[in-house]
């Protein structure tokens, strides 16, 4: 997870998903020492990814999730790929420039980006 959320913003948003956010290994947050400049700049997506066990993959395989303009330039500009899922009242101006958009993150399909589907309930 890279977040833009400082840790006091964080913990308040996430408090009642604790158990969700422990399937993630690391979340760097906009509060985080190793960041020199926010969205839209490429660092914390970069910096999230090179703490990735094992070090940072390659960009082309790395897949982000936003939901803001500057986010979306942020992943672009680290050479990451990246599916925009706006709020439905962003000035639609500001759509166009990820590699895909949703209305969910329940019209995702992993197939389309070389994943495996998700299991069968």
């Amino acid at each position: 997870v890279a977040t833009s959320s400082r840790t006091s913003s964080f913990e308040a948003k996430t408090q009642n998903h604790k158990e969700l956010f422990k399937v993630f290994s690391h979340v760097v947050k906009g509060d985080d020492p190793a960041l020199t400049a926010g969205k839209p700049a490429p660092d914390i997506f970069l910096t999230a990814a090179s703490r990735f066990p094992g070090g940072a993959p390659e960009a082309n395989n790395v897949l982000i999730f936003e939901d803001a303009p500057a986010g979306v330039a942020a992943a672009l500009a680290a050479k990451m790929n990246v599916v925009m899922v706006p709020d439905s009242n962003l000035d639609k101006a500001l759509l166009g420039k990820a590699h895909a958009e949703l209305t969910s993150l329940e019209e995702f399909n992993p197939a389309d980006w070389g994943l495996p589907p998700y299991p069968s309930l």
